[in-house]
């Protein structure tokens, strides 16, 4: 094995994943051998660029850990992206090659045309399902530290096997990916959605014990009931993204204690790969607004304009929106501005209040636009935007109790309910990482 593999020092007879697609088990030594294939496939004479387009299947993970264990740098994208976005995502970087579902891999006849920093292995869009053209650099120092450090503070071993619940292409389900490879672990693959009947059926048949994801995860899992799905082996319940309603939080802590087991909120971007921060379990549920302490290895401190700051090893390269940033080497040093605010208590536990550009001031007060998601999210998905100094609230199940639970909200926050707007939406636009979609909601409706 090349230095950059996450299959080391484990038993190569395990199993190392479940792909609920074909409904194939493959050992740690089957993954191995298909990996050595793919990397050799990837031979070029030096350090290259691809694009995977990838779905959460066998071929898009091989295609993966294939062309970093080659040590080439790796664009990780949906392999639903629109034609035209891929088009141009491919005109602007011009990869050395291309891998896709069910075509042979491109290759180009200019291989290396651009230099690549030695470092640099992972990049991921900042908006993954649409494409942006802002990346992530990641090294591979930056995905083995946070998949070490997640680890440890989950206590993720060979018994854990986990459900991915998140797209491939993006930070969390490759960190899931990393993380129990590292740990001798085993995880699931599927492409069904979390609300289908075959994507719990996955969970039971490959006896998974572990599943994750962002606040929405945790929203459609509350309207799905989890008592109601028949997965009585979950014990180890995680979530990442934003900020969960402190109702879920307890509630989720409360499921998991009943099953002799775990609940863990975890904070973190996809510029420090993937996680920063974690609350211990048993802290739960008294501490069910904070965001815990950061992971080993890091540091988080709040400035002087109440922004966290976050230092590690995990701390991404930079950012890459042309070729030419390929060659640019560590520019962040290890140190990152979240935009997020927040505060530390007397304990050291950390609180996040919202994001430096989520506030809109009404009335003369200065107020939290996911405050005001927070206050009205146990009445299914909201979403609130700033609409000219208005405050804008999408809401999928908007009645006469809605609109009221709204003039309450402002009158708690001591603005008159003018300030508000509440808008039906059928369904809330998400990002491919489960977040909320904002910049959809603030484009004129004919071109949403």
């Amino acid at each position: 094995m090349s230095k950059r593999s996450f299959l080391r020092d484990h038993d190569s007879t395990s199993p190392a994943y479940f792909d609920g697609n074909s409904g194939q088990w493959f050992t740690r030594a089957d993954l191995a051998s298909r990996v050595a294939v793919s990397a050799e496939q990837l031979t070029f004479r030096q350090k290259a660029l691809g694009f995977i387009f990838a779905r959460n299947d066998s071929d898009s993970l091989v295609a993966y850990l294939g062309a970093i264990e080659a040590g080439h740098a790796v664009v990780m994208l949906d392999a639903e992206l629109d034609g035209g976005f891929k088009s141009r995502l491919i005109s602007r970087f011009e990869p050395d090659f291309i891998v896709e579902p069910a075509k042979p891999i491109w290759r180009s006849r200019e291989p290396g045309r651009h230099f690549i920093h030695p470092d640099l292995t992972l990049l991921i869009s900042t908006s993954g399902s649409t494409g942006s053209p802002k990346l992530v650099r990641l090294s591979w120092r930056n995905l083995e530290s946070n998949a070490r450090s997640i680890n440890e503070v989950l206590s993720i071993g060979e018994h854990d096997r986990a459900i991915i619940t998140a797209p491939i292409f993006n930070g969390y389900g490759l960190s899931v990916i990393h993380t129990h490879l590292l740990a001798g672990g085993s995880f699931v693959l599927t492409r069904d959605r979390i609300v289908s009947h075959s994507f719990w059926d996955t969970v039971r048949d490959s006896q998974c014990n572990s599943i994750g994801g962002t606040p929405y995860f945790y929203q459609v899992l509350d309207r799905l009931d989890l008592d109601s799905l028949n997965v009585p082996r979950l014990v180890k319940f995680i979530q990442i993204g934003g900020r969960l309603p402190e109702n879920l939080a307890r509630k989720y802590h409360a499921a998991a204690v009943r099953r002799g087991g775990t609940f863990h909120i975890m904070y973190g971007q996809a510029e420090a790969t993937a996680r920063i921060s974690g609350l211990p379990s048993e802290l739960l549920p008294e501490a069910a607004r904070s965001i815990g302490f950061a992971l080993p290895g890091g540091r988080l401190s709040v400035d002087d304009e109440g922004e966290l700051l976050y230092e590690g090893p995990n701390v991404m390269m930079g950012y890459a929106s042309s070729p030419r940033d390929f060659g640019e080497g560590n520019l962040l040093h290890g140190k990152l501005s979240t935009g997020d605010l927040g505060y530390v208590d007397q304990r050291g536990l950390f609180y996040i209040t919202g994001r430096k550009a989520r506030f809109v001031k009404l009335f003369g007060w200065r107020i939290s636009l996911d405050d005001v998601e927070e206050m009205l999210s146990d009445a299914g998905p909201v979403a609130a935007v700033n609409e000219q100094d208005r405050i804008i609230v999408y809401c999928e199940h908007v009645d006469a109790r809605f609109s009221e639970r709204v003039q309450t909200v402002a009158a708690r926050l001591r603005v008159h309910q003018s300030g508000f707007e509440v808008r039906a939406i059928g369904t809330i636009p998400r990002l491919a990482n489960g977040k909320t979609d904002y910049h959809s909601l603030t484009l004129d409706p004919v071109a949403r």
